[in-house]
């Protein structure tokens, strides 16, 4: 029975990609799944399921303890402003937490496979839908791609930010969701690098195929987050092979593909995803010294520091997952300082996320689960080429989440800690079997 139960929460963690989300309540949306996976918090709870945790696991000890105050902070913030919307999204990543720790004991058979089959259902979902609306799209080509790159429901970023209201039976789409999807894309790019690059004899078609998907879906996002990531984790991994100029034929030719595609987008200045973001931001730095929606970031964190001048206590236990509550106290910091017309109205980072929901105490347990990760990884890092790449994929994340908050997101934080058990419990194996075979 424990057995088939962590097995249907694999299944339930793993399949979020390809699932668009339900709004049950105003503001409060639902994956199908989690009502189940709140069920088996419950029983998870209430029933000791969990007796053992690996050392392996201590950084997400760390990184639930960091959710536990958020989610304290965000009950007393009641006193104030209620927010059923924050009080349920600080609840659910405590659950994704709690069932990613019971899944320690599962074996992860065959995880690689099933991870790429549901890869490749949410890029061909996703694509499939980026040319439907092209297709049926009433103006022409070069408006249809302005707004792939400025229109959320037109950016092709996955299924996670679709959902579908129960109110009036239609679908619409969330913004913010292109840095999340696009980390997530990252990810199935370099597990299939891995099998492509270091495991010649199960290389297949679909690993090309996927590779492809992914540099095809990138570019059509508008993330730059996603950039840096795909970016640190080529740069870091190929660099030996980059100065020594030994790199392998189809990783060659697949750059060659990309600058030649870049240079053709830029020299017809076609408005074109990711490539006019750049172009964008550039630009505007060029001109201004700044681009807004970076401008809005930092000043949002500075008023976030100083609202501390005005509420000390907040510094400690922060205004929880409460958006009104939040607003407010960023409002009078901003009245009171009278410093900027316009900012962002969430914290933008997930550092200063921590430290705004949850308070310092959830900061430093965030930096904690970060170190604790760090070292388990680069203690992982020789064992094979994907525990390699893992680690520069972290430090990507650790870096772009400064500006962002990708791993606060239920299909990455879902996807990333996945990866992470993966990884360790085969190390664990083989590490057991290579003990056992020499005694």
């Amino acid at each position: 029975m424990l057995l088939s139960l962590k097995r249907l929460v694999f299944l339930l963690l793993i399949t979020l990609p390809v699932t668009f989300k339900i709004e049950v309540l105003p503001g409060v949306f639902l994956y199908p799944q989690e009502p189940l996976l709140i069920l088996i918090f419950f029983i998870i709870f209430f029933g000791r399921k969990i007796t053992y945790l690996p050392q392996f696991l201590k950084p997400y000890i760390y990184f639930l303890f960091a959710l536990f105050f958020i989610l304290l902070s965000t009950v007393l913030s009641f006193f104030k402003y209620i927010d059923i919307a924050g009080l349920f999204k600080a609840f659910k990543y405590f659950v994704y937490l709690t069932c990613i720790l019971f899944l320690a004991g599962y074996d992860f058979r065959g995880y690689l496979k099933t991870f790429n089959k549901v890869a490749l259902s949410a890029l061909l979902v996703t694509l499939l839908l980026y040319v439907y609306n092209w297709l049926t799209f009433g103006g022409g080509t070069s408006a249809y791609l302005h707004l792939t790159t400025w229109d959320v429901n037109y950016v092709p970023s996955g299924l996670s930010n679709l959902n579908f209201s129960i109110f009036n039976f239609s679908f619409s789409r969330s913004a913010g969701n292109h840095g999340i999807y696009g980390s997530y894309l990252v990810l199935v790019y370099l597990v299939n690098l891995y099998l492509l690059l270091k495991k010649r004899e199960e290389v297949t078609k679909l690993n090309y195929i996927l590779i492809g998907l992914v540099v095809i879906n990138l570019v059509l996002l508008t993330s730059r987050e996603s950039l840096l990531i795909f970016l640190i984790v080529n740069l870091f991994f190929f660099i030996k092979d980059i100065i020594s100029f030994r790199l392998k034929k189809h990783y060659l030719y697949l750059l060659v593909i990309l600058v030649l595609f870049i240079n053709y987008v830029l020299i017809k200045d076609i408005d074109f995803g990711l490539i006019s973001k750049i172009k964008h931001t550039i630009q505007s730095y060029q001109e201004s010294g700044g681009e807004q929606n970076i401008n809005l970031r930092f000043r949002v964190w500075m008023l976030i520091l100083l609202s501390y001048s005005l509420y000390p206590f907040s510094l400690l236990v922060g205004y929880g997952y409460n958006q009104l509550n939040f607003v407010d106290a960023i409002a009078s910091t901003n009245n009171y300082y009278d410093l900027y017309k316009h900012y962002a109205s969430v914290p933008e980072s997930l550092f200063f996320l921590m430290l705004a929901y949850g308070g310092l105490f959830s900061l430093l347990l965030l930096l904690a689960f970060f170190f604790q990760l760090f070292n388990r990884l680069l203690k992982l890092k020789k064992f094979s080429a994907l525990h390699e790449l893992f680690l520069y994929f972290t430090i990507g994340i650790f870096i772009s989440n400064n500006t962002g908050g990708s791993l606060m997101s239920d299909l990455l934080l879902a996807q990333f800690s996945l990866f992470y058990l993966f990884l360790n419990k085969w190390y664990v194996q083989e590490e057991n079997f290579t003990y056992y075979s020499k005694g």
